[in-house]
C-alpha cells in the first residue's frame, strides 16, 4: 500500500512541477483528500455509534478528523530525505497508468467511501437501532 501511495503521490507532483505549482503541498492535499473519504465509513460509523452527543463535539471530531490526515500527510512528504527518497527511487520506474488515471482515484475514493459509509449506515445501524449506542452504553 505504500509502495502506491508514494507513487500516486510522485505522478501527481511531477504533474504539477511541471505546471510550476506548488507540487509537494497539492501532492499531499491531493493524498490526504483521498484518505479521507476512503476512512469515512469507519468514521461514520464511529459518529453513528455516538449519535447524541452535542453538536460541538461531533464538529469537533471532525476538525480532528480532518487535521489528523493533514498533519501525518505533510509531516511525510515535507520531509527533504523521505521526499527525495521518493524522488529518486520512482523516476526510473516505468509509468503502468496513463496520467489521467491518477486523478480519477480521488473521485473513485470519493463514491466508494461515501458509498460504503451510506450502505452501512442504512444496512447495519439502522436495521440493528445502532445509532446511539455506545453513547447510551456512556
Amino acid at each position: 500500500m505504500r509502495k502506491i501511495e508514494e507513487n500516486i503521490f510522485y505522478r501527481v507532483y511531477i504533474v504539477y512541477l511541471n505546471k510550476d505549482y506548488p507540487a509537494t503541498f497539492v501532492s499531499c492535499l491531493y493524498l490526504s483528500f483521498i484518505y479521507m473519504f476512503l476512512l469515512v465509513p469507519i468514521y461514520g460509523l464511529c459518529i453513528d455509534l455516538f449519535k447524541g452527543l452535542d453538536k460541538n463535539i461531533i464538529k469537533f471530531l471532525y476538525i480532528i478528523y480532518i487535521v489528523a490526515f493533514f498533519v501525518v500527510i505533510f509531516k511525510k512528504y515535507y520531509n527533504k530525505v523521505i521526499l527525495n527518497t521518493i524522488l529518486n527511487g520512482n523516476k526510473n520506474n516505468k509509468q503502468y497508468l496513463p496520467t489521467w488515471c491518477y486523478f480519477l482515484i480521488l473521485p473513485v475514493s470519493m463514491i466508494f467511501g461515501i458509498g460504503f459509509y451510506i450502505l452501512i449506515s442504512t444496512q447495519v445501524v439502522q436495521r440493528f437501532s445502532l445509532e446511539g449506542y455506545l453513547y447510551d452504553l456512556l
